[in-house]
């Protein structure tokens, strides 16, 4: 199966890294990749009881922190882009806000990508084996074949 359209979901961990490089080995054949970091929105508990100007205030840093991350995840898919762009692949970098897994999906469909390439998440043995909760449900969930990088 030739890879034509693949969409490689990044989260800043080791394992995205070595998704990246892991489709660097493979034969690019005139084929595209997206790589998309999703951003998940901070956001701020409800503070009825303290001061309106109180509130302004921690909204103003959750901006703030929302802008610092949306800029490192930037320069993570750009970084991830120009790897696979020196492999041979057509490589472009997206970043989306909000949940993971659904964004993924909708960028899936939207690329009409063959593939879905993520890497693996320890988050402990009991919980999820050596998948992450993202990776896990990606293999449930999505309409194409999904890779999942360690």
């Amino acid at each position: 199966m030739a890879l034509r359209r693949v969409v490689v979901g990044l989260d800043g961990s080791p394992n995205s890294r070595r998704a990246v490089a892991f489709m660097t080995r493979l034969r690019p054949t005139g084929g595209r990749v997206t790589c998309v970091r999703v951003v998940e929105p901070m956001r701020v508990p409800a503070t009825p009881l303290l001061p309106g100007s109180m509130r302004a205030q921690l909204a103003g840093q959750a901006d703030a922190l929302d802008r610092a991350h949306r800029a490192a995840a930037q320069r993570q898919v750009d970084g991830a882009a120009a790897t696979l762009s020196r492999a041979g692949w057509r490589a472009r970098g997206l970043v989306r806000t909000g949940l993971p897994l659904p964004a993924l999906l909708a960028e899936v469909r939207a690329q009409r990508a063959d593939a879905l390439v993520l890497g693996a998440r320890g988050v402990g043995a009991v919980t999820h084996f050596l998948l992450g909760s993202v990776a896990e449900a990606a293999l449930r969930r999505a309409p194409v074949a999904v890779m999942i990088v360690k």
